[in-house]
């Protein structure tokens, strides 16, 4: 029984010996530079498109704000005239206020004008 646990001690002390061989100071500062490249790689794979998307929804709802404004001042400014009549300019008032894109003003004040229908034709059901 002795013997059986010389040679436990004497494997276990191998393997420690050995494991101390591979962790010197150069070897853990690699270890260290290959696990920041991961991070690194990581955060821009992952965080940061999250990060962008968040953004990217907050500015999106600010437009949609802004056009809910502009499209109630021309429903106010033009109360008898059909919507189209003054859509276009709505979507130009919204380009020099966000600085948006035509496709994407056009888009947030036909939503501001649908949601607005939608609203009035609850109303009236009410």
């Amino acid at each position: 029984m002795f013997i059986e646990a010389v040679s436990i001690h004497h494997v276990s002390a191998g393997l420690f010996s050995w494991i101390g061989e591979i962790l010197t100071e150069k070897s853990l500062a690699a270890v260290g530079t290959i696990l920041m490249i991961y991070l690194g790689y990581l955060i821009k794979k992952e965080i940061i498109p999250f990060l962008k998307l968040k953004r990217n929804r907050e500015i999106a709802g600010y437009i949609l704000l802004i056009a809910d404004d502009v499209t109630d001042y021309f429903r106010l400014k033009f109360p008898s005239a059909h919507w189209s009549v003054w859509l276009d300019r709505a979507v130009d008032k919204i380009i020099e206020i966000t600085g948006v894109g035509r496709n994407a003003a056009e888009r947030a004040a036909k939503a501001a004008v649908a949601r607005k229908k939608e609203i009035k034709d609850q109303d009236g059901k009410g």
